[in-house]
């Protein structure tokens, strides 16, 4: 099943400690800067994928959006 959320990194908040790169190389990488970025393989990971990489980003840098838009809570009630 393929992810219905796209990503997003904020470079000013990304460290480069390269977690989302090694959990899923298919869609993220570093970019020129040294800052991840999301790649096109990212639609092809589940949504509790993409959630489980976001999660374990240590500034928070990666969010996730639905199809409307809007950010997606990853830490739900």
């Amino acid at each position: 099943m393929t992810s219905r959320y796209s990503v997003k990194i904020d470079p000013d908040i990304c460290i480069s400690t390269g977690n989302c790169v090694r959990r899923a190389p298919q869609a993220f990488a570093f970019g020129d800067d040294d800052v991840s970025v999301p790649q096109p393989g990212a639609a092809g990971l589940s949504d509790d994928q993409l959630i489980q990489v976001a999660r374990g980003c240590p500034v928070g840098a990666i969010s996730l959006h639905g199809d409307d838009g809007q950010e997606v809570d990853l830490y739900p009630a």
